[in-house]
């Protein structure tokens, strides 16, 4: 049996432990004591630093330079060592509006990863379809020309393309009719959808038809506040359903542009930490240094910002047609159209770990923040029994990091991750 100790770190399980050691034997927790121990195996010397749980990003659309929707396993594959390297040990793929054949062949990359974790990358918990099924009049960065209203046909052409590992699934509630979509995935997610999660996103619905739709079996909102109805003072929208409604798990994109650290610190008041989910939505960018990809972008005076050429562009790009549009990083968020009257944003460029700086900037406590960060997710995307936080007979996904939050060491499923 491989052993793995770790000791004198100051224990987050995301809640304050205290000094203390961890043992873990083969991929599991064994024990977690503020008691000496006799370390055995392989001894890791936490002192002076933080040991906290692995992050789970429960929406990322890349890393590492590469796109999730290329459908190449590798490309897949680098996203998750990736983010691995910035402490995030779980996360959920994001798959934008396409042509089903693109759609289609990147849920068949992912599966492959998600069947068969790469052992120095982060675990693929499943993809996650944001665009497809959303709405029109609130399309954002997603490629109108193939965005449709939920349908039995393209979704179970989708399932099987994903071999069962389609995680949560994104829909505008006010093009189901008689919410007859969502009611079907509710009654029979347990049975036939190996516990997908409903999420409700890209949205224009009305206050009572996401709150009908909550009801219904929604229980995530996609990027809370972007592409979403509401935020006016007579006429309500989804934005306030999810503020209200209990039984929401409520994504939060971390990165300061897409959401404005007061209405950040507003979600978080009003539904509390167990009940919203910290993400990045971040872009192929995310871990990649400035200076690397700015050597092959072209910066535009005028606008203040990088316009990313073609070769930093993959072809199934879908939601960036060449021709149809242009991507730009500005001020630290990727952008299409900049300057345009169509502008808009399209994604993050930071790490799940940059975000978690953002919001205990914010006035928030390390431990609030990385509950939102590791077990909150978890809990709502169903496998809050095998990670999520540090304890005893789960899974050895762990992070030590300086008082910083720099990640000195990553623990995959209870292996060292060597850089």
């Amino acid at each position: 049996m491989e052993t793995l100790t770790i000791v004198n770190g100051d224990i987050y399980t995301p809640t304050h432990y205290g000094q203390g050691n961890i043992v873990i034997q083969n991929d599991k927790i064994s024990t977690i004591t503020s008691e000496a121990l006799q370390p055995s195996g392989e001894v890791i010397d936490a002192s002076g630093c933080l040991v906290i749980p692995g992050l789970i990003d429960g929406l990322v659309h890349g890393g590492g330079g590469y796109d999730s929707m290329t459908g190449q396993v590798e490309d897949i594959a680098t996203i998750a060592r990736a983010h691995a390297q910035s402490g995030v040990t779980s996360l959920v793929l994001g798959i934008s509006s396409g042509s089903m054949a693109q759609i289609n062949s990147a849920l068949t990359a992912i599966a492959q990863i998600v069947d068969e974790p790469v052992a120095d990358g982060s675990q693929i918990l499943g993809s996650y379809v944001e665009g497809k099924f959303g709405s029109l009049a609130k399309n954002g960065a997603q490629n109108a020309k193939y965005i449709t209203p939920p349908n039995f046909e393209e979704f179970h052409a989708m399932w099987a393309a994903s071999d069962g590992t389609l995680k949560v699934i994104s829909v505008a509630p006010e093009n189901d009719e008689n919410l007859q979509f969502i009611k079907h995935l509710a009654t029979f997610k347990a049975d036939a959808y190996n516990n997908i999660v409903i999420a409700m996103g890209h949205t224009n619905a009305t206050y009572q038809q996401a709150m009908d739709a909550i009801d219904a079996g929604v229980t995530r909102a996609t990027h809370t506040y972007n592409g979403m109805s509401g935020m006016h003072h007579r006429a309500l929208g989804a934005i306030e359903a999810v503020l209200s409604h209990p039984d929401i798990h409520a994504e939060l994109i971390v990165d300061e542009h897409h959401v404005h650290p007061f209405w950040g610190n507003n979600l978080i008041q009003q539904k509390g930490i167990h009940a919203v989910g910290l993400i990045t939505d971040c872009t192929e960018l995310a871990g990649v240094l400035a200076e690397d990809w700015q050597a092959s972008a072209t910066y535009v005076p005028e606008l203040d910002a990088y316009r990313l050429n073609e070769d930093l562009i993959s072809e199934s790009d879908t939601a960036f047609e060449a021709g149809s549009t242009e991507k730009y990083v500005r001020n630290g968020a990727m952008w299409l159209d900049v300057g345009e009257s169509t502008e808009r944003l399209a994604g993050a460029t930071i790490t799940l770990m940059d975000g978690i700086r953002n919001v205990i900037n914010w006035g928030h406590s390390l431990e609030d923040t990385l509950t939102m960060a590791t077990l909150t997710p978890a809990e709502n995307l169903g496998v809050a029994e095998s990670i999520g936080s540090i304890a005893r007979d789960k899974i050895a996904d762990i992070v030590i990091v300086n008082e910083n939050l720099s990640v000195q060491t990553v623990i995959l499923r209870g292996k060292l991750l060597k850089n």
